[in-house]
């Protein structure tokens, strides 16, 4: 009592010369927009430095009381 189906089955077995070949990418150009991204970045750095160093190097309010004196006019 043995399934005809599966005793007539025929399993084929994939052989390397039926495989794609291998291939190693080669790595594409740069983008071109690159260095404009690299320069906006540098700039807002610097940028931001610059406006951080100007607040740090502001005397306080509390330093003159012609500050305040200014602010409530």
């Amino acid at each position: 009592m043995t399934n005809p189906t599966v005793t007539a089955q025929t399993f084929s077995a994939q052989t390397f010369s039926a495989l794609p070949p291998i291939r190693i990418e080669t790595p594409s150009a740069a983008n071109p927009l690159r260095s404009v991204l690299v320069t906006v970045f540098v700039l807002k750095i610097a940028i931001a430095a610059f406006l951080i160093a100007t607040v740090s190097l502001a005397p306080p309010v509390s330093a003159n009381t012609h500050y305040t004196t200014l602010a409530s006019n």
